[in-house]
């Protein structure tokens, strides 16, 4: 008996060793014990249908030298119960903190920048219980955005596309929400290289604080191409970038916090090619060994989807695109005469062992002006089939919402926005067809109310959205919804 029991042990132990192997290579993550599986993308914006004692957001922050008119994070309360959240002000100077209430199915903006003119704030909110989520919102003359914040820090971070040619400004900022210090490596890579300035290195990052870095006085000066790598040497971080693009083919304002780990999938749901449109993958391989990506797209005109070729602009269904270790690749879709004009998404899969960082990178020129847009790519590992937005979608907006069938089988999608009566489904949107492999781009109905909108499909999907830049400029920004997942 004792014998039999001890068998099953060994063979209970080895079941659980094997799901952490296979989790762990699933994520492109070094397995650092059983710990690592369970919080598998806790970095990436995702939200959690869990009981949880408390959930913090930390957001990309605000740059108040910048011109902004305003800043503030947008909590979203779409539960029965009131919540409390305390918003922390994190920057160069002591951190301040304020506690507030945000009622049943209600949303609650807050300022940030309250009345400071110079320097970065980077807010970081701590919600009581597991409902809630939270976005940032910037007021700009260069285009309104709205930006997505994570629930985790994270001891390395990633940004593949970077930008300071022709006058316009990158800057990194580097924060830490915990109460002791942490030491903080910076390099970079463009075309010629990667660099490792000793300026960057050996960063002291007070306890409770937040700085900003400017790539430009960092050496990276006039750069097209320009990809990041932070990593925390002692204590975790969030890293995120703000970025005013002043020319070369760029006009607009971007913030984001960076990604934590370098993976196998992206998909971008948004992606669009057409006359005076500019459409870039940025890859970045931050590792040393080479890699290799496939491209696969999907919309109206293209069946089984599209891979692409390195060397012809002709369509190659088994071809994949060489990644060298620590560089940069820009994958320029208008080069690919196979591919639909239009709007379509895309998968950005690597074919061997190695994983990297993609981010999207969409410029167009309309009726006289142009715009830009930058949104990280969403992990093939939080595909899901129930999706959120926190601060909801604009009402009337034309295309404003993507959603992509990432299976080989057909599906359907309902969305509901929440308001003082609760969930309710949207007229016209309710068990919405959607075809295997396919994406489509929805309108918002005008009579939508403010309020967090959800997406519950019947397959695992992908979902972002298109927001507007106000001011009555051209063009949107890109934004990805909240995959949920159990906990």
């Amino acid at each position: 008996m004792k014998l039999i029991r001890r068998v099953a042990a060994f063979v209970l132990l080895c079941a659980v060793s094997a799901v952490v192997v296979i989790v762990d290579r699933h994520s492109g993550k070094q397995s650092v014990g059983a710990s690592s599986a369970i919080v598998e993308f806790a970095g990436f914006p995702q939200a959690s249908d869990g009981t949880r004692i408390s959930t913090s957001w930390f957001c990309p922050g605000a740059a108040a030298g910048d011109g902004i008119s305003s800043a503030s994070v947008v909590i979203v309360n779409p539960s029965d119960s009131d919540i409390t959240a305390t918003v922390n002000y994190l920057s160069d100077a002591p951190a301040d903190a304020e506690t507030i209430t945000v009622v049943a199915r209600s949303r609650k903006e807050v300022d940030v920048l309250r009345g400071k003119t110079v320097g970065v704030v980077v807010p970081v909110v701590e919600i009581i219980g597991s409902f809630g989520s939270v976005e940032q919102e910037l007021m700009y003359a260069a285009g309104d955005v709205t930006s997505q914040c994570v629930s985790q820090t994270s001891s390395t971070w990633y940004f593949a596309d970077g930008f300071t040619a022709e006058g316009s400004t990158q800057r990194l900022v580097l924060t830490n929400p915990f109460p002791e210090s942490a030491v903080v490596n910076v390099s970079y890579t463009t075309t010629n290289g990667r660099r490792t300035p000793a300026s960057l290195q050996g960063i002291i990052l007070d306890a409770r604080s937040s700085r900003s870095i400017s790539l430009a006085d960092a050496g990276a000066q006039n750069e097209a191409r320009l990809a990041v790598e932070v990593v925390a040497s002692t204590g975790q971080i969030i890293a995120s970038r703000i970025q005013h693009y002043m020319g070369a083919g760029r006009l607009g304002y971007s913030t984001t916090v960076g990604t934590p780990v370098a993976l196998r999938d992206w998909w971008f749901t948004s992606g669009r090619t057409g006359a005076m449109v500019s459409e870039l993958l940025m890859v970045f391989n931050p590792s040393d060994s080479p890699a290799q990506v496939n491209v696969s797209f999907f919309g109206a005109g293209i069946t089984n989807g599209l891979a692409i070729d390195q060397t012809s602009t002709a369509a190659a269904p088994s071809t994949a695109i060489d990644i060298p270790a620590g560089a940069i690749v820009a994958i320029n879709t208008d080069a690919i005469a196979d591919l639909p004009k239009g709007d379509h998404a895309m998968v950005v899969s690597a074919v061997n062992d190695v994983p990297v960082v993609v981010e999207h990178v969409l410029s167009q020129s309309v009726g006289g002006s142009s715009f830009t847009a930058i949104t990280n790519g969403i992990p093939g590992g939080l595909v899901s089939q129930k999706w959120r937005i926190p601060s909801g979608l604009l009402n009337g907006a034309r295309n404003a919402l993507s959603v992509v069938n990432t299976t080989g089988v057909d599906g359907t999608f309902t969305v509901s926005a929440s308001g003082p009566g609760g969930e309710v489904e949207l007229p016209l949107l309710v068990d919405v067809a959607l075809g295997a492999a396919s994406v489509i781009s929805i309108d918002v109905p005008a009579d939508v109310k403010d309020g967090e909108v959800t997406i519950t499909a019947t397959v695992p999907v992908v979902v972002q959205r298109r927001t507007t830049r106000g001011h009555g400029l051209v063009g949107f920004g890109i934004v990805g919804a909240l995959p949920i997942r159990s906990r």
